[in-house]
């Protein structure tokens, strides 16, 4: 039964040929070619997700100058939250900005008592008695100019009196509680600070 590939007819000869050719092709494709097919398959998906990696960094790159910008604004804001709400407590400082406001005012500072401070959560409040003298309008100034000072400066407890007896400078004598503020700085985020 068994017969030479010599004896079997031609078309016999082209179907065994087409099967021991499809045969090594297979064979050539499993050891040579499949590896590399794995192999390129896997580096298409790791393309693929360093596509997406690079496509989501230029989103964020995008949106770095905006970020940039609004970090620059947060900053400035800050600032100027810093210059209303200082960080230290100074009394000299705050005394001789009420002195000025005062002066400019033609009021005359009687009393400058410190009270004991409040802390709140993210600030301490520093109430100060005051004592002043002058006229009634010169009051409403000295007022409207607190009110103008880059420090916040809350006034409270007005008690205004007319002097028995007026002098030059004014017709009243007036006391007040002013009160300023200073920011408490997170004390956990001052750690991370370098």
């Amino acid at each position: 039964m068994a017969k030479s590939l010599h004896e079997l007819s031609p078309r016999a000869q082209i179907a065994v040929f087409a099967i021991l050719a499809a045969l090594a092709v297979g064979a050539a494709w499993r050891v040579l070619l499949g590896p590399m097919h794995d192999e390129l398959v896997a580096r298409r998906t790791r393309l693929a997700t360093l596509q997406g990696e690079v496509a989501k960094a230029q989103v964020v790159a995008a949106k770095l100058k905006a970020t940039e910008r609004e970090v620059h604004r947060l900053e400035a804001s800050l600032r100027e939250t810093e210059a209303v709400l200082p960080d230290e407590k100074d009394p000299q400082d705050v005394l001789r900005n009420l002195h000025d406001v005062a002066s400019d005012s033609l009021l005359d500072i009687e009393s400058f008592k410190p009270k004991p401070i409040v802390a709140k959560a993210q600030y301490t409040e520093w109430p100060i008695e005051l004592g002043l003298e002058g006229g009634y309008h010169d009051l409403g100034r000295f007022f409207d100019r607190l009110a103008a000072m880059p420090r916040l400066i809350s006034v409270s407890d007005l008690e205004i009196k007319t002097k028995a007896r007026p002098n030059g400078r004014g017709t009243i004598a007036a006391t007040c509680i002013a009160t300023t503020y200073v920011f408490q700085k997170d004390p956990a985020l001052e750690g991370d600070q370098p």
